[in-house]
């Protein structure tokens, strides 16, 4: 609820008549001889201090240089590029790995597709990762397409992770070829830097990683490690980037200033806010990565896939909740059990304890097998 109060006199009756602004209304005549009644957004674009922005002397009556240098100098951004990134590199799963790329080479990598990255923050300032989870979306135009209603089952995942004690440490974009030099768009830029606030919960240093996937001239494909500037985030924080039309660039909103090499400009070349994380591959002892995965076409999950995977209990040296440490499987199962069920399930999973009996059944009756392997 809001409250306020008018003061006696500050504003007179004729101005109350022509709006709650406070002022008269302006008019112009156009070109063909009509008038035309201004908004209050029109009538003070001229005299606003910046575009998009009030005039000074509506924010406030008397100014000293000093105060207004200072107010001035926040939406002045001189920009600088290079810089080292703060997380020191990225190791991602090998198994993982392969099945993004395969996925995007079954559409001879003509289409974007993204996914977020789950594992943990280790030492050294590092990143290892242990899973993908992929999103519902569709195909964009050389790009990725983002669906909307798809936060419950993310909401769902996080839990999930959580519960075997991961979290959400980066996140992956696969794309076409680009020519030379150009890395990421203006979506992609934007986007990486949103998410590497959120994960520092304000303008901190984070090791939340970008991973990008192509294939280069020999049709191999490539992965490469990301994070964007302090300075990005900033920027991004504060509504100064937007998406632009030239690829490679962002735009500058119009109510701010940014210099390249001593120079004002109104597009960003994005290299400028890349920094380079090194990239490591690792084939990992305690998960399993054999599930379909969600949201891919070709290969759904079902309870055969289920039936498939946990008739190897017994075989190959797995054990029964070792084939559960499968991401994609319990994220599958949670889809029939209650979060409850699922969070005990996956304690067991993570501290790799023997899952109770009573799971083992109920798990074993969806999966249509016999529970006394």
């Amino acid at each position: 609820m809001i409250y306020g109060y008018v003061t006696p006199n500050s504003i007179s009756p004729e101005k109350k008549k022509d709006g709650a602004e406070g002022i008269k209304k302006k008019v112009k005549v156009n070109k063909d001889g009509s008038i035309e009644t201004l908004s209050y957004t029109e009538a003070v674009a001229s005299k606003a201090w910046r575009p998009g922005m009030m005039p000074l002397r509506d924010m406030k009556k008397h100014w000293t240089l000093q105060e207004f240098t200072a107010m001035d100098s926040t939406f002045n951004f001189t920009i600088k590029g290079g810089g080292k990134a703060h997380c020191k590199g990225v190791s991602l799963d090998m198994g993982e790995c392969n099945g993004f790329q395969s996925y995007l080479r079954e559409g001879e990598f003509q289409y974007g597709r993204y996914g977020y990255l789950y594992g943990e923050f280790v030492e050294d300032d590092k990143v290892r990762v242990d899973f993908m989870y992929e999103p519902q979306q569709g195909i964009g135009n050389g790009g990725f397409e983002m669906i909307e209603g798809s936060e419950d089952e993310e909401d769902r995942v996080n839990s999930l992770a959580s519960a075997l004690g991961l979290k959400k440490v980066g996140w992956i974009f696969g794309h076409p070829p680009r020519e030379e030099g150009f890395v990421f768009n203006s979506e992609e830029v934007i986007m990486a830097a949103e998410m590497q606030l959120v994960d520092a919960d304000g303008l901190t240093d984070t090791n939340f990683v970008t991973v990008k996937c192509t294939v280069n001239e020999e049709g191999e494909a490539i992965f490469d490690g990301f994070q964007l500037s302090k300075q990005c985030m900033e920027m991004v924080a504060e509504g100064a980037l937007e998406e632009g039309a030239e690829p490679g660039w962002c735009q500058v909103n119009d109510t701010f200033t940014a210099l390249v090499e001593g120079k004002e400009s109104k597009k960003i070349d994005n290299n400028f806010m890349l920094q380079v994380v090194p990239i490591e591959q690792h084939e990992s002892k305690k998960w399993v990565n054999k599930f379909p995965k969600r949201n891919r076409q070709g290969r759904p999950q079902c309870n055969d896939e289920m039936k498939k995977q946990l008739s190897l209990a017994g075989k190959q040296g797995y054990t029964f909740t070792q084939l559960l440490t499968d991401f994609h499987l319990l994220l599958f199962l949670s889809d029939f059990l209650d979060q409850n069920d699922m969070m005990k399930i996956c304690e067991s999973v993570g501290k790799e304890r023997e899952l109770d009996e009573g799971y083992k059944i109920i798990i074993s009756s969806m999966a249509g097998i016999d529970a006394g392997f």
